[in-house]
């Protein structure tokens, strides 16, 4: 089973456990709109998309999951939900089953004024929200909102454009800063809608903060919900929480299941004021306060891997433990080729299948080659489509780019795989990566119907020879003035 996590960005650790819940049987996929992604170091594969508004977006996906036999698809990012949403069928038809909520459940929970109104018509407690500057002034004269209030993006998430007002003329500067905000960020996509009314005042709730995991099974299934008491938050986020047993929250979070009939995790945020929960915010994805129930217990990854081969999940694999305090870390991911990571059970083949990066790593690797593949090849732009469009392209990563594999398989009437480039880093040799490569070209060209597997070496790179040699290659003739051809059966 592969499993495609969307618009991943810093998630490393639920890349991490979703290997963990495939237990080796397939491979975790990881997709966002910049190569410079701290989770594509955890993944067994990753893949730089159109940016998610793009009309190639849907496309590029669709193609991707064909390609690489995917079975689920799981989106992180609350900008992507509804684009994905929209397009489950697609999916569907291709076999690629979209684990996201339906559309309208999507839009509930990204539009905090549909949101709001969800809240107070199906009878649950919510800050007053308003939407029209005017409206929340003549409310605060009519004594019907007090300072200080909340302003915000009607469609946002995290911290952005987030401010207090204490006065009208903080309330008028500040809302002007939001619309700014909103303006001059990726909130611009969904509040394009209605940029006039794209900014909210809410009601301050003063109380002790909680959040809620409310989990669903792939039908909408009501499993469980854990409530989490937060101590301290960073960037929007939750920070330092410990899993409680709150009844009245439980019973919350069993009434939001009922009235939502949501997909996987909703990720709800509360105040209780007085023994009163106010919901405040409700977000349709695994959010940034998963962890603190994945470190209780609950395993909703692998949950999620038995549902889809369609075997029963027993209870105490969502069940939480209360009384866990978890603290968020901060762990550094570098791209520096330099650095030194002893953790060898974290190196992963990935295979690269954007021409900008495929480009990019021809540059990066151009010294390891000798003579430089710039030196010979006139345009690396146009050398990179072509190795995107009929060449396999991997790297292999231990959080950074150690090294490099290219090669063909697709020889059907010779059954002869060609290696076009097997190289390492200088300063990650002599680990063992050339021969993870090898066995993986290996792999792949066999899986692909070839039998043989040919490639040239210079005359003078004995070391090369040698490796090859080691691998059970043999001499097979002259390649030029210069080089030879070595093969060998797989």
């Amino acid at each position: 089973m592969n499993i495609l996590l969307t618009s991943v960005g810093r998630r490393s650790y639920l890349v991490k456990y979703f290997i963990s819940a495939l237990e080796g049987e397939g491979l975790v996929h990881v997709a966002n709109s910049s190569p410079n992604t701290p989770a594509f170091s955890f993944a067994d594969r990753t893949v730089v998309t159109p940016l998610i508004y793009d009309k190639n977006y849907i496309p590029f996906l669709l193609d991707y999951c064909r390609k690489n036999q995917i079975d689920a698809l799981i989106s992180l990012f609350d900008i992507d939900l509804p684009i994905i949403s929209q397009n489950k069928d697609i999916f569907l038809n291709i076999g690629v089953r979209v684990l996201v909520s339906d559309q309208d459940v999507i839009e509930i929970c990204n539009d905090k004024v549909k949101t709001y109104e969800f809240l107070i018509h199906n009878g649950f407690n919510a800050p007053k929200t308003f939407v029209s500057l005017d409206k929340t002034i003549e409310a605060l004269s009519s004594g019907d909102l007090s300072y200080p209030v909340i302003i915000k993006p009607r469609w946002g998430m995290g911290s952005i454009g987030v401010y207090e007002a204490d006065n009208d003329e903080e309330l008028k500067v500040l809302y002007k800063k939001t619309l700014s905000s909103i303006k001059n960020s990726y909130l611009k996509f969904e509040s394009r809608t209605n940029i006039a009314e794209s900014v909210i005042i809410q009601e301050k709730i003063s109380g002790q903060e909680y959040g809620l995991d409310v989990i669903n099974d792939l039908d909408s299934h009501y499993q469980n919900t854990v409530v989490k008491i937060k101590y301290a938050m960073r960037s929007g986020e939750t920070d330092y929480a410990a899993t409680v047993d709150s009844k009245q929250l439980k019973e919350l979070g069993a009434s939001l299941s009922n009235k939502m009939r949501h997909i996987g995790n909703l990720d709800v945020d509360v105040f209780v004021v007085n023994e009163v929960p106010y919901v405040l915010e409700m977000n349709a994805r695994f959010g940034g306060g998963y962890p603190f129930s994945h470190m209780a217990g609950v395993d909703l990854p692998r949950a999620i891997v038995k549902w889809l081969k369609g075997e029963t999940v027993p209870t105490s694999m969502l069940k939480e433990r209360a009384g866990i305090m978890t603290y968020k870390d901060i762990n550094l991911v570098s791209d520096d080729q330099t650095t030194d990571n002893p953790h060898e059970n974290d190196r992963r083949v990935v295979q690269v299948l954007t021409t900008e990066e495929i480009l990019n790593l021809l540059y990066e690797f151009d010294d390891v080659l000798e003579p430089s593949l710039s030196s010979r090849v006139k345009d690396m732009a146009e050398y990179s489509r072509k190795l995107q469009e009929n060449a396999l392209v991997c790297v292999i990563r231990e959080r950074v780019n150690l090294g490099l594999l290219v090669f063909y398989a697709n020889d059907s009437e010779g059954k002869t795989a060609y290696i076009t480039f097997l190289g390492v880093h200088s300063s990650a040799q002599g680990k063992g990566i050339g021969t993870e490569l090898l066995e993986h070209c290996i792999r792949v060209s066999k899986e692909n119907g070839m039998n043989y597997l040919k490639l040239e070496v210079q005359n003078h790179n004995e070391s090369a020879q040698s490796f090859y040699q080691k691998h059970g290659f043999t001499f097979s003739g002259e390649a030029s003035e210069h080089s030879m051809y070595m093969n060998r059966d797989i």
